[in-house]
């Protein structure tokens, strides 16, 4: 267990692609606007990241439960216009807090990193042209009005 300033210095130290998922509880979000919540999470874990060009939030998956939030880390190559083509496949770290204690923990999980990165390339398919993040609320019917491609 560390603060978030070490696990920051850990994730962002090393120039290597990364996928961090940040963990948390739906029910810690605003279920009126997930978005601003989840980039309230991605603030408090990267302060400025929006203007950090190694940190790219992909994803807001909301479940009932849990929430993952999506980031690339030092994705230099990453290609919006072909990444539902491409499933990069990066090492995936899993972030959360531990318990209900402020300590945050991270996690290697590499069963993540193909089925996550497939996930990702589909999510890029689905939403079009629509811009980052995308935002997946299983909680409600998701419509996906105009993909890029349909699957044959």
């Amino acid at each position: 267990m560390a603060n978030l300033s070490d696990i920051r210095k850990e994730i962002l130290e090393i120039d290597i692609a990364k996928r961090i998922v940040i963990k948390v509880k739906t029910e810690s979000l605003d279920p009126q606007d997930y978005r601003a919540s989840a980039n309230t999470v991605v603030s408090e874990v990267f302060p400025d990241w929006e203007s950090d060009p190694r940190i790219l939030l992909l994803a807001i998956d909301v479940w009932s439960e849990r929430t993952f939030i999506v980031i690339d880390i030092n994705h230099h190559d990453y290609d919006f216009g072909t990444a539902h083509k491409a499933k990069t496949i990066l090492p995936v770290f899993v972030l959360r807090q531990h318990g209900k204690r402020p300590d945050w923990v991270l996690i290697r999980w590499p069963q993540g990193d193909e089925p996550l990165a497939a996930q990702l390339a589909d999510l890029h398919n689905v939403n079009g042209f629509d811009a980052t993040p995308f935002l997946e609320n299983h909680n409600s019917r998701i419509v996906h009005a105009n993909p890029r491609e349909f699957p044959v």
